[in-house]
């Protein structure tokens, strides 16, 4: 019978996230309650979406970021070896 703890004995896969040029970007939890829409807009979308509270998002400046876009954009990566591989698909897309 499981407990509910099982996926902390087993994880199926690394969540961790990695940003391979972090110059500039900042890590924040979304506390306050007013309104921060992310920097960028989904494919197919002419809106830019809200954070929600207690949503993890990037800052650079002004902009902010939620991972899904950050994740997209390739400013973060789940892959741990990036540094390894080098070359130009390691470089974030342009905003």
């Amino acid at each position: 019978m499981s407990n509910g703890d099982d996926h902390h004995n087993h994880p199926e896969r690394d969540a961790r996230l990695y940003i391979p040029a972090p110059e500039g970007w900042e890590a924040h939890i979304k506390q306050s309650g007013e309104r921060e829409y992310c920097f960028f807009q989904n494919p197919g979308e002419d809106y830019f979406h809200l954070l929600m509270g207690g949503e993890l998002y990037l800052q650079r400046g002004h902009e902010m970021c939620c991972l899904n876009c950050a994740l997209r954009r390739g400013y973060v990566t789940t892959d741990r070896l990036f540094w390894q591989h080098g070359g130009s698909e390691n470089k974030p897309r342009p905003s």
